[in-house]
């Protein structure tokens, strides 16, 4: 299991962040369209949920050589990911984390709060932002995936320390926010198939 981010860590994210996406919330629905973005689905036909254990399989394959892929054409490392997840409440405090998603980011630290840009401005609500560390082998982000996949969680994000890319999972697919448009438009060139079909989300 991977350490969790050290305050020099969760700084020196805190910076990346705000220089490469500014005014972009660290919430997965936020980065949908930001910068080089592009969607796969995760099952073929662009069938959102499992049915069988090939389909997790399936879901587990794409997702996994969609960050792989980014690492690699980014020279950024699958042995040093971060994992972006949240708690949501009423309140400005602190809040943790749901047991079932603890125990699926364990090395997490909090970062920061703040209001969830959908909610109502005279009732606010608020999303509680933990960091952690993780790698592409990790037990645990692979049971993360899931839990996504099966909508036990959303607004994850996973990226690199420097946050060159996003990697947004979803029920039923993953948004990428790459670099430039040229790291995106080679992923498009090399699943053709996992693109959404008839412009569909």
């Amino acid at each position: 299991m991977s350490l969790p981010p050290s305050p020099s860590d969760l700084a020196t994210f805190d910076a990346a962040w705000a220089a490469r996406w500014p005014g972009t919330p660290p919430i997965g629905c936020e980065v949908i369209g930001i910068g080089s973005w592009v969607r796969f689905h995760s099952l073929p036909e662009s069938e959102q949920y499992a049915q069988s254990p090939a389909d997790y399989r399936e879901i587990l394959r794409r997702h996994l050589a969609l960050i792989a892929e980014l690492c690699d054409l980014t020279s950024t490392s699958v042995e040093h990911l971060l994992t972006v997840t949240q708690a949501f409440s009423e309140t400005s405090a602190p809040t943790e984390r749901d047991r079932s998603l603890r125990r699926r980011a364990p090395a997490s630290v909090y970062w920061k709060s703040l209001i969830a840009p959908w909610s109502d401005a005279e009732d606010p609500f608020w999303a509680h932002i933990y960091v952690g560390a993780t790698t592409l082998g990790s037990p645990e982000l692979r049971s993360l995936l899931f839990m996504v996949a099966d909508e036990q969680t959303n607004e994850v994000i996973i990226c690199p320390p420097g946050a060159e890319w996003l990697y947004h999972p979803y029920d039923g697919g993953g948004d990428v926010v790459a670099p430039d448009e040229a790291t995106r438009d080679l992923l498009r060139a090399a699943h053709p198939d996992w693109l959404p079909k008839h412009g569909s989300l």
